[in-house]
């Protein structure tokens, strides 16, 4: 057996046993290391209610937020091919952009929006509170939607009235910063649905129709896509599943708002996209705007850091150091959804880590996946 079979034996037989000590449903994992998938499997199941359906590295999964990196490339091609700038101002491309305040949010640019320095609250809400099945998900008890809408300061009303993503745009006139553009950081998820909306202006064309021919295709990532109905009927895709009673929870789906964590995806796929990234393909995106994502604007606030002392975010990517190498990640999650990506430029490795069960044991494989490298 040579080194290389052994390195990923020793990955396989930790998935195994902490999968069966933390009582875990389904995880699929992709690891790429250089230019090549090296390693691509699945453990568990992908539903265990109606079906036991194994899990694989092709079985579709959500991805959550992940996919604000998807809605970053987009943008950052739209740079490239000088449309826009990373420095114009929000209120350029939509004039009807603004919050309480607009003398403030007319100085938030395209840049402030893809590193969460804009100002807004992490609390808005009105991103996830569209999704078509948002009475289910707060279903627990009578009140819980009510109290739902009463912790984001939101009504009935204004729900059903968000029909596009411009409606989602326009309601961020009720906004008050919390501070002013780029002087602090606050991941706000509903961000990424104005970048979508500027980007729809701009172009003038869909989003998800120029994200499947100008990323997805050229990337042969032939397995992701923002359609909800697509994969649920697909037969090799997940279910999610809550706490030890393993209690199947509503389908994540809102398509107003797949740019913020609503696209589907597969490890192998994106394996794929860690490639593109990590060996810089220029058929998705010139290099150095590649170099750009990846580069620091702001350190995070405390609560995002995890002990870590430098934890910064880029555009749409999250960057940091693990046991003296530099990191570069984005996860995702929601209710029993978890998603993880991480990159290692230096040692050129990327890990997909994907889960459809609650917990933070997609972290755990990662670094073990890590540690693994860095000791060879």
């Amino acid at each position: 057996m040579n080194q290389s079979t052994y390195k990923l034996d020793q990955i396989t037989d930790y998935i195994q046993d902490m999968l069966q000590k933390h009582e875990g449903v389904g995880v699929s994992v992709a690891i790429v290391k250089d230019f090549d998938m090296i390693y691509s499997e699945g453990f568990g199941h992908a539903q265990i209610h109606q079906a036991n359906i194994p899990i694989n590295a092709d079985t579709l999964m959500s991805i959550q937020s992940v996919s604000k990196n998807f809605m970053a490339v987009s943008i950052m091609q739209l740079v490239e091919q000088n449309v826009i700038s990373l420095d114009d101002p929000v209120v350029l491309h939509l004039p009807y952009f603004r919050t309480k305040n607009k003398q403030q949010s007319d100085a938030i640019t395209v840049r402030h929006l893809l590193s969460h320095t804009a100002g807004f609250s992490s609390e808005i809400g009105i991103a996830n509170m569209t999704a078509p099945n948002v009475r289910e998900i707060f279903s627990d008890t009578p009140t819980e939607f009510q109290e739902a809408l009463d912790h984001y300061q939101l009504t009935e009303e204004e729900i059903a009235s968000i029909q596009t993503r411009e409606d989602i745009t326009k309601w961020f006139e009720k906004v008050e910063l919390e501070y002013s553009a780029g002087n602090d950081w606050n991941y706000c998820t509903d961000a990424y649905v104005i970048l979508a909306d500027l980007f729809e202006k701009v172009t003038g064309s869909n989003w998800e129709t120029h994200l499947k021919d100008n990323v997805l295709t050229q990337l042969n990532m032939n397995r992701t896509t923002s359609d909800p109905n697509q994969v649920e009927n697909d037969e090799n895709s997940a279910r999610y599943y809550l706490g030890k009673e393993k209690t199947e929870t509503p389908f994540p789906k809102n398509t107003i708002s797949a740019p913020i964590g609503y696209l589907y995806s597969t490890a192998n796929d994106l394996g794929k996209y860690l490639a593109f990234h990590l060996n810089k393909s220029t058929n998705v995106l010139r290099p150095d705007l590649i170099d750009e994502m990846q580069n620091p604007v702001h350190l995070v606030s405390e609560e995002w850091r995890f002990g870590s002392e430098v934890r910064s975010y880029g555009l749409a990517w999250f960057t940091d150091t693990y046991k003296g190498h530099r990191i570069v990640e984005h996860g995702g999650g929601q209710m029993a959804v978890r998603s993880l990506m991480t990159m290692v430029p230096e040692l050129n490795l990327g890990v997909v880590v994907l889960l459809n069960f609650d917990g933070t044991l997609h972290h755990d494989i990662c670094d073990k996946i890590i540690d693994t490298f860095i000791d060879s």
